[in-house]
Formats: C-alpha cells, sequence, structure tokens
C-alpha cells in the first residue's frame, strides 16, 4: 500500500497532564503516553512523507523525533486577546476531572489557528495524540468541517478533524461567545436568586445562547469542545460535511476503538490499567484485509474500512505502538 504523494497539513497538540505522575507496577502513565504519541507521529511522517507534521508541545524531550517532515512548536506565551477574552469567562463545569485538563482540549484550537496564521496555512488536519490516520485526506473539501458526528447524539468526537483555517476562526468566535453568554447567564441567575421571582426574560440573542439556555435547563455533568463542535454544527449545518462516519465507500474515520456503542463487531479484551490491575473491556475487532485494516459490522457482517482509528478510552492509549507494528509488518 503506497503513500499517496498529496500534502496535508497534520496538527498534534500535547499539553502534559496536570495530575501527579503516576508510577506504580512498572507503569509511568505520562511517559508511556509520550511514548506512543511519538510513535504515532513518526508513523504519520512516514506514511505521508509529502505532507507537513506539526507538534504543538510544552516543554518535551523531543531529541529523538528527528523527522525531515515535522515541525515542532513551543506553545505561544503571548496570547491573543480573544483567547485572554476566553479565559476570562471560562467556568469549569466538569465534575470530578481537572480545570487544566478539560482547559487544555479548548486551548489547543487557539494555539492551532496562531500557528495556521503565523505559516499561510488555509487549511489542516487536527489529531488526537491517540487518533492514528491511515488514508490520505488532501481530497477533501475543506471549506466545509469535517467532523465523526454519531447521528441523534449530542456529543462528537473531533480527533480527526479537517477543516479550513478560515471555518476554525469561525469556532473560536462561537466559543468565545459561548462562554461570554454563559457568564451573563450565571450573573442573571444569582441576580434572579437574591430578588423577587419574576417571569423569566430570555437573553438576548447571539451565537449560543439557546443552547446555554437549554443547558442550565436539565441537568449536565460538563461541557468541553466536544461539545460546543456539536453546539457549532447545529447552528451551522452549512459549514459541515458529515463524511467522517461511515460513507457510501464503505468506510469510517476516528471511531474509537474502545467505543462500544456502535454497530461494529467487539470482543474482550484484558487491558491493564497505570496502576498495574487487569480488566476486561470490549474493543472493536480488527479484521486485516488486503486493502487494509477493516471493522466488521455485526448484522451484515459487512467489512467497514478504517480511514482513521481512535486509541480510547483510557488504557488503550498503550495499545498504539504494537498496532503499529502489526500495521508494518502486514502492509510494509
Amino acid at each position: 500500500m503506497g503513500c499517496i504523494p498529496h500534502i496535508m497539513n497534520i496538527f498534534f497538540y500535547h499539553k502534559q497532564n496536570p495530575s501527579t505522575n503516576i508510577n506504580q507496577d512498572a507503569f509511568d502513565y505520562n511517559k508511556l503516553y509520550v511514548d506512543n504519541m511519538f510513535a504515532n507521529i513518526t508513523f504519520t511522517s512516514k506514511r505521508f512523507p509529502q505532507s507537513r507534521i506539526f507538534l504543538i508541545e510544552d516543554g518535551l524531550n523531543t531529541s529523538n523525533l528527528n523527522l525531515p517532515n515535522l515541525t515542532i512548536l513551543k506553545r505561544y506565551k503571548n496570547l491573543s486577546p480573544r483567547h485572554r477574552d476566553f479565559l476570562k469567562n471560562y467556568f469549569h463545569f466538569y465534575e470530578g476531572t481537572p480545570v487544566q485538563l478539560i482547559l487544555s482540549f479548548f486551548e489547543r484550537w487557539f494555539y492551532i489557528y496562531n500557528i495556521l496564521t503565523s505559516h499561510g496555512i488555509e487549511n489542516f488536519v487536527g489529531l488526537d495524540s491517540d487518533c492514528i490516520l491511515l488514508e490520505d485526506t488532501s481530497s477533501h473539501n475543506y471549506k466545509k468541517i469535517g467532523i465523526n458526528h454519531p447521528p441523534s447524539i449530542e456529543d462528537c468526537w473531533p480527533n480527526s478533524l479537517m477543516c479550513s483555517t478560515a471555518n476554525l476562526n469561525k469556532f473560536l468566535d462561537f466559543i468565545c461567545s459561548f462562554y461570554e453568554g454563559a457568564q451573563q447567564h450565571i450573573t442573571k441567575a444569582k441576580q434572579k436568586q437574591k430578588s423577587t421571582p419574576s417571569p423569566r426574560r430570555p437573553m438576548q440573542e447571539g451565537a449560543g445562547i439557546k443552547y446555554i439556555n437549554s443547558f442550565f435547563d436539565k441537568p449536565r455533568t460538563g461541557v468541553c469542545d466536544m461539545a460546543l463542535w456539536y453546539l457549532f454544527k447545529k447552528q451551522n449545518p452549512d459549514l459541515f460535511i458529515n463524511n467522517l462516519t461511515i460513507d457510501h465507500n464503505d468506510s469510517v474515520h476516528d471511531w474509537g476503538l474502545g467505543h462500544d456503542a456502535t454497530p461494529f463487531a467487539t470482543m474482550p479484551a484484558q487491558k491493564r490499567n497505570p496502576q498495574g490491575t487487569l480488566q476486561t473491556i470490549d474493543i472493536k475487532q480488527i479484521f486485516y484485509t488486503e486493502d487494509g485494516p477493516c471493522f466488521e459490522e455485526k448484522d451484515t457482517k459487512k467489512l467497514i474500512k478504517i480511514k482513521s482509528l481512535h486509541f480510547s478510552p483510557g488504557t488503550l492509549k498503550f495499545d498504539i505502538i504494537p498496532f503499529i507494528e502489526e500495521y508494518e509488518k502486514i502492509y510494509n
């Protein structure tokens, strides 16, 4: 399976896990994650040698990442006014998850946008550190945002995201308007509690306002960038193309290997978590065919080609290296 000599601008972003580093039973969580991310970047660089790979990071030892098409960049220390406005209005609503971890999900898009504009890049592919790209995406119509969004689910997984710089700019404006509107909502709610109850007055219309109202009208466990990509699509459907779910070519982008709410066959697997205990979880079974790795649909037994594969959740991230080794041995 040869590489298609087209140019893609592929972005990885890494912010070190803010929690205390786990080191038990010879497992070092952050080191394992970084080792697998480096293996993924190396694989991507070799698989698409004509493309440009960017890693935005904050203090990693990248001396072993000597790849001809890789550019390693430090995160900007001088934040843009828009970025600062976002941080000023951000509120944390994600129970049991560190603030800095969720913030990093949002902030990566600001940092990626800075690199795009400073390098004069008009479009990009954004990959999570544990999402492996197997197929060339340079033919994608980047004027339309490509994202994996399961039908009828208020969520999405933008871990294989194809987007233009112009549309990312619109999304960043949307993020800021969401949190600005959310702060207005919180302030009005507090004022209402202190005053005599009165009929609820709707907030002024604007990006995110209707969703903000609904967000606070029913129980939520959290909000992150994935929820806002979903909302952005709901309010701007013409900007998106639903090409990352199963398409007419019987192929799929970025469907998590460990996500069980899918039509694909699964199999139990023993996984070791960072604390060293074994657990049994369901993962999708991968079938290696002459045309590449595939999933098998549960009911039809049809093989669905994997365009990109997301090693989530949790400890599945640590299976990237053996997958790459097996892939290269089969398809060298």
